[in-house]
């Protein structure tokens, strides 16, 4: 037995096999005689990675389904869609797109939630770089402000879509249909990032770009912690809301925000709420400061104070309905 090789230089000499199968095929036929009980056990380590290839083999054939059923009916690029961003009270929407190749599909890429961030980052290079194609587009604040949270979310989504090179000629998104792109056909997954492969690949791509994002607000304005948070409405985030009030990148549309405006207001709530009524340009708008106030104020305003927010509102209702008759 003396002459046998080191376990240490046949398990570096079994490593250069590309995959992990002929790894273990390799380390098979050096060890077939071989007696020593490391090398038992060094066999045994890698059929368990054997194992955890073959799994994680059918975990990206089964996240596939969707696109190979595209693929099947004549399509060639198949792009996921998703978006990152919805629910902070600051910061942009971002959206990615992603056309991956059938025959490149990318070990450990998942719903980004459920990776943790220095993953994602190694994941977010590693999609970048054997995709073929990545877009990203992004909604501003003002946008979501403008528009709502939804809409905006969609207008990224069509930005990062607009990206791809080539074009995609399907589309599969996470729930949300994109009406402005209804010439192309596209199919919504309710939870698409844990059932497609490409929307998880997006999912990454959109969430790692608006970290580096929100890290760069954070440099801007570090009394948020822009940096840890990414925007959500965690306890720091609220106290430094209210301490300090919204900055350019907070969502004003969004109720916490909007709730600190209206008691940081030289006003106070009652001439906040009092001027939003006044300004509404149209019914629509009327209508939506109308619910703001019954969601957001009723607990900073007396009776008399709201009594008269009511009887504004009826005057402001009565004079949009008679210019739309």
């Amino acid at each position: 037995m003396s002459n046998l090789l080191p376990l240490p230089r046949i398990e570096a000499e079994a490593l250069r096999e590309k995959t992990a199968t002929q790894s273990l095929d390799y380390l098979r036929l050096q060890l077939k005689d071989d007696t020593r009980a490391g090398a038992q056990r060094l066999l045994a380590k890698f059929e368990r990675a054997v194992e955890r290839e073959e799994k994680e083999k059918r975990r990206l054939e089964s996240l596939w389904r969707h696109e190979r059923e595209a693929l099947g009916k004549g399509f060639h690029c198949v792009a996921g869609v998703d978006e990152a961003g919805r629910g902070p009270l600051a910061g942009p929407v971002v959206a990615a797109a992603v056309i991956l190749a059938p025959d490149r599909l990318i070990p450990g890429v998942d719903d980004s939630k459920k990776i943790h961030a220095a993953k994602r980052e190694e994941l977010s290079a590693h999609i970048q770089g054997t995709a073929v194609a990545v877009g990203v587009g992004q909604a501003s604040v003002q946008e979501i402000d403008e528009l709502n949270i939804y809409r905006a979310a969609q207008l990224a989504m069509e930005r990062a879509i607009a990206a791809l090179e080539p074009k995609p000629d399907y589309l599969l998104t996470d729930a949300m249909p994109l009406p402005a792109l209804k010439t192309l056909p596209q199919k919504p997954l309710v939870h698409g990032d844990a059932l497609s492969l490409s929307i998880a690949a997006a999912s990454i791509i959109a969430k790692v770009t608006r970290d580096r994002m929100m890290a760069e607000l954070h440099r801007q304005y570090p009394v948020y912690g822009f940096e840890g948070h990414k925007g959500y409405g965690t306890e720091e985030h609220l106290k430094a809301l209210e301490a300090h009030g919204p900055c350019p990148e907070h969502r004003l549309s969004f109720g916490p925000v909007m709730e600190t405006l209206a008691r940081k207001s030289p006003e106070g709530p009652f001439g906040y709420w009092k001027q939003k009524l006044s300004r509404a340009a149209n019914l629509e708008e009327l209508n939506r400061v109308g619910s703001q106030i019954k969601r957001l104020a009723l607990d900073h305003l007396s009776e008399g104070q709201l009594e008269m927010l009511r009887g504004l509102f009826r005057t402001k209702r009565d004079g949009c309905q008679s210019e739309k008759a």
